[in-house]
């Protein structure tokens, strides 16, 4: 017997009952993510780069790309490259890093 605890969420006087079941997704990042993350922090870090000098290079927020370093937010293929050109990393390492743990899965 599934359990709800519902939620009403109110949208413009619109209810939506909610249950605990999908309140409680799995992160949508993966760990294939986590390993581009890694990479990137690294090569940020031998590139000499503080998070917010970095941040101050590309014209973006210090909090965005901690979140990115963090597993808190996507990143997006065109900020990827950006961000891969600042820090002077190249961005097809980074891409196989990504295909590579998505292939070691799958073998699993």
């Amino acid at each position: 017997m599934k359990q709800y605890i519902v939620f009403l969420v109110s949208n413009f006087a619109t209810f939506y009952i909610v249950s605990i079941i999908e309140t409680m997704k799995p992160s949508p990042y993966t760990v294939h993510y986590e390993n581009l993350r890694i990479w990137l922090k690294q090569q940020r870090e031998e590139s000499g780069l503080s998070l917010r000098a970095a941040s101050e290079l590309l014209g973006r927020h210090h909090s965005v790309l901690g979140k990115m370093e963090q597993d808190r937010r996507k990143i997006e293929l065109s900020e990827f490259i950006e961000y891969c050109q600042l820090i002077g990393a190249d961005p097809h390492e980074g891409l196989d890093i990504m295909i590579n743990s998505m292939k070691a899965s799958k073998l699993v």
